[in-house]
């Protein structure tokens, strides 16, 4: 007894420390994008600020190009994590329910893209889109998102698919519903687990992406919020309305994962398990 109490409380104690580790710069940031550029400078510097202020957030939204930023990401964001669900589970679906011939390698060589680094294909990708004149805009950019995203939840989707008992398709087959019926009305509905995981990472991959971005959207009214972020600096760096910055562009993940926690949870265990 003795022995499992002092495990729990070694346990408890490491996720103390690493949760502290790790949301500490957060909070710092946060209390930085409330205090007055000179009490940012102070040496000792406090934690909180003296007097809060919202002054860092009225000038990013009347100075500058923020709101131009944001709502780049925000529609780069939303079509590419629409596409990865809408792709994602139709191939699943097929690797997990539809024989075909080299079903397994072709997962093998759709997996294996998952360990190639991104810097491979930006001189490509590049050259493609400027043959097809669609540099610097949002759709240079959603397509080669989406293209990253995809193979990790494919393989995801189709997890979530093989642990759903064959029966229940098979009732479908027999009530009269082919194949995107049965896609559709069946097995959609009943791995909205599979369904949440690949919304949450597509959003948390294509929402932060920068390498990508900085490659095929060098026009500043084309820029995401990752590369503009990095424009929010005049001589020397405004440090109140940078945090500020920091601040708006950390708020739609983490909602987003505060939503989604427990499903998110529940589909990655049930993919590991019966994928």
């Amino acid at each position: 007894m003795k022995a499992k109490i002092v495990s729990k409380a070694v346990m408890y104690v490491v996720l103390i420390v690493t949760s502290v580790f790790f949301v500490t710069p957060f909070i710092y940031t946060f209390f930085n994008s409330f205090k007055m550029e000179k009490e940012i400078y102070q040496v000792p510097q406090s934690f909180f600020p003296k007097n809060f202020i919202l002054d860092n957030y009225a000038q990013i939204f009347t100075q500058g190009s923020f709101i131009s930023y944001f709502m780049n990401s925000v529609i780069i964001t939303f079509w590419g994590v629409l596409l990865v669900v809408l792709l994602s589970s139709l191939a699943g679906y097929a690797f997990a329910r539809l024989p075909f011939r080299g079903r397994e390698g072709m997962l093998v060589l759709l997996l294996m893209t998952i360990t190639m680094p991104l810097a491979i294909f930006l001189i490509p990708i590049y050259m493609m889109e400027n043959n097809l004149n669609i540099l610097n805009t949002n759709l240079g950019l959603i397509l080669p998102n989406v293209a990253v995203v995809l193979p990790f939840a494919i393989f995801i989707m189709r997890g979530a698919f093989v642990s759903i008992p064959k029966e229940v398709e098979e009732s479908a087959e027999i009530d009269g519903c082919g194949v995107l019926q049965t896609w559709w009305r069946i097995m959609l509905p009943i791995s909205k687990n599979g369904l949440v995981v690949i919304v949450i990472h597509a959003f948390y991959n294509i929402w932060g992406e920068f390498t990508l971005a900085k490659t095929l959207a060098t026009d500043q009214a084309s820029m995401p919020l990752t590369v503009g972020l990095t424009l929010f600096k005049g001589e020397t760096w405004a440090f109140g309305t940078l945090a500020s910055v920091i601040v708006l562009s950390m708020l739609p993940p983490i909602i987003i994962f505060i939503i989604f926690q427990k499903q998110l949870v529940e589909g990655i265990t049930q993919g590991a398990v019966k994928g």
